[in-house]
């Protein structure tokens, strides 16, 4: 079993349609089901588009097909119990627990999408009620008694972690670890504004705002526009920029960008709109910001991912927020700066902010840009 994308010469209905994952089995055959589904959530749905999605349904379908192929299974006629057994293989294989669910519920997708187009004998997933619950915090005033859902029967319990974040003064201090200065102009911009990982290694130039003539007492808006800066589904935001980091990043265009887009453009024959770029003028990528993440780790002692900085950002911003507008006020602030399609995701942040309690963050921002300026 082969998991491919297309690429840019793909093209369908006279638009090319790079990104759109497909299935092959040993034989280097198309599986045309599962194609056809990826197919249409790629090019149908409208609330699907961005390529990190598909490609995450792609693996999704991926691994359930290897499971049918090494078994020798056929897809249209499993049963639950085989399923189940997909399931507890991937547990064996030290899948977590939320992962299992993701790919059991998509590809109870699948096949429902493939019972409706009378491809599949039967759909393998069936449905049970389950009482569900609101953590304690946001709207706890609202009773949650006998509030009912309908949960897979596939699926696994599950337990929301905290949020892995750092404590400012760890942060700060593997910050000041990383090398060269656009890397840790890289790891700066993710805690102070929550952005994900593809969000500030695809960060396009043109969105970046100009502080010149600005007040320096204030954060500056850089809009997100997914049609120029990759966003997650694809959903434009707004962030803000503290004023001394916005000064950091357009010294950091003025000067070094352009001798590093030169040897791209020497390089590649075209422009980049890339607003970092490696110190040899290549675009850099989520697998590189993780290495050297890793490597400087290794190095200072303190251990950080780049989503860790985002979560770091989502703790600090909501304790600061919470004592100028109220708890309430502060998740919806929150969640838009971080991107959050729902409150409760944002909702997770209220119990790594319960383990700061004792700490003062108002000035987070302050002590953080005070950083960045004495590292310039």
């Amino acid at each position: 079993m082969k998991l491919f994308f297309t690429d840019a010469t793909h093209v369908e209905d006279g638009i090319a349609r790079p990104g759109i994952p497909f299935l092959c089995d040993a034989r280097m055959e198309l599986i045309p089901e599962p194609n056809d589904y990826l197919r249409s959530i790629a090019i149908i749905k409208g609330r699907c588009r961005s390529p990190n999605t598909w490609s995450t349904y792609g693996h999704h379908l991926y691994e359930f097909f290897a499971f049918l192929e090494e078994n020798r299974l056929d897809w249209a006629s499993i049963s639950q119990r085989h399923m189940a057994a997909w399931r507890d293989g991937m547990l064996a294989r030290g899948c977590n627990r939320n992962t299992a669910n993701q790919r059991v519920r998509f590809v109870g997708t699948f096949y429902a999408w493939a019972a409706a187009h009378g491809t599949a004998i039967s759909v393998p997933n069936t449905h049970e009620e389950v009482r569900v619950s609101r953590p304690p915090g946001f709207l706890a005033h609202v009773s949650t008694t006998g509030i009912k859902s309908l949960a897979d029967e596939l699926t696994l319990r599950t337990f929301k972690a905290t949020p892995a974040f750092l404590r400012l003064d760890k942060a700060i201090a593997f910050l000041d670890s990383l090398t060269p200065h656009s890397l840790r102009l890289m790891g700066y911009l993710a805690l102070l504004t929550g952005m994900r990982r593809n969000e500030v290694t695809a960060l396009d130039y043109r969105v970046v705002p100009n502080p010149a003539g600005h007040d320096a007492n204030k954060a500056l808006p850089m809009r997100l526009d997914p049609e120029l800066s990759p966003t997650k589904g694809a959903k434009e935001r707004t962030v803000m920029l503290p004023y001394d980091l916005a000064v950091a990043l357009w010294d950091y265009f003025v000067y070094d960008w352009p001798k590093r887009h030169r040897l791209y453009r020497r390089a590649h024959g075209c422009d980049s709109h890339r607003f970092f770029l490696s110190v040899g003028g290549e675009e850099l990528s989520v697998r590189y910001l993780n290495n050297q993440f890793a490597r400087v780790g290794r190095k200072s002692g303190v251990a950080c991912h780049p989503h860790m900085l985002r979560h770091t950002f989502g703790t600090y911003e909501l304790i600061r927020m919470t004592h100028t507008v109220g708890q309430t006020k502060a998740l919806w602030w929150v969640r838009d700066r971080l991107g959050h399609s729902s409150i409760s995701t944002t909702e997770q942040y209220i119990h790594a902010a319960d383990l700061l309690a004792d700490v003062e963050v108002d000035g987070y921002q302050a002590e953080v840009c005070e950083a960045l300026r004495r590292g310039a």
